[in-house]
């Protein structure tokens, strides 16, 4: 009898808190087919502008490859009842990261801030090696991964970055030229943060 009261009271309360508000279609940016993936409610078109919405990769493109990539879109503004989102970053899964690291590998991360013609953007990355490498191999690796990255960024636009990403073209550019310092296992990009779009 209890239990019953309290569900009856958690659903007055969920009724309260949404009554008055208004529900807004967030989509996802043009060059992403500007496809709808959910709602979030407010009282004002102005609450919404700011808030974060993710998507699996999965989901957006129906790529069972890169199932363990999620994309983190943020509300830039609002037209009527439809919210319009910017590329805000993505994650890799705990479990993929996990996966790939194994014993007798290493494994080498980067992370830095690159300048695109549009914005400036955090991006991390992880190499994992065939065998364990010494420092120098590691720090030519770092190297090459951070240069490569800043050279592209120049001339692209943060949304090239991620349909390149999206597909795996950058990935495997990037893992040709590694193979050349020292045999790898994976190569990814595994976070991405937008910090900053030009105006």
């Amino acid at each position: 009898m209890a239990r019953k009261k309290a569900q009856i009271q958690a659903a007055r309360a969920r009724h309260r808190k949404w009554k008055g508000k208004e529900w807004y279609a967030i989509y996802v940016p043009k060059w992403l087919g500007e496809m709808e993936i959910g709602e979030t409610p407010a009282n004002e078109p102005e609450l919404v502008i700011g808030r974060t919405v993710e998507a699996t990769l999965f989901e957006l493109i129906n790529d069972p490859v890169r199932y363990y990539m999620t994309l983190i879109f943020r509300i830039t503004n609002v037209n009527g009842k439809n919210a319009y989102t910017a590329y805000h970053g993505h994650y890799c899964t705990r479990d993929f990261i996990a996966r790939i690291v194994q014993k007798r590998t290493s494994r080498i991360d980067t992370n830095e801030v690159f300048v695109f013609k549009d914005g400036k953007m955090r991006v991390k990355t992880i190499t994992i090696t065939q065998g364990r490498v010494c420092y120098n191999v590691q720090k030519s690796i770092r190297k090459f991964v951070n240069e490569f990255i800043e050279k592209y960024s120049k001339e692209r636009k943060i949304e090239e970055f991620v349909k390149d990403m999206m597909s795996g073209k950058l990935q495997d550019e990037i893992s040709k030229h590694l193979k050349k310092i020292h045999p790898i296992r994976v190569f990814e990009i595994h976070k991405t943060h937008v910090m900053e779009y030009f105006s």
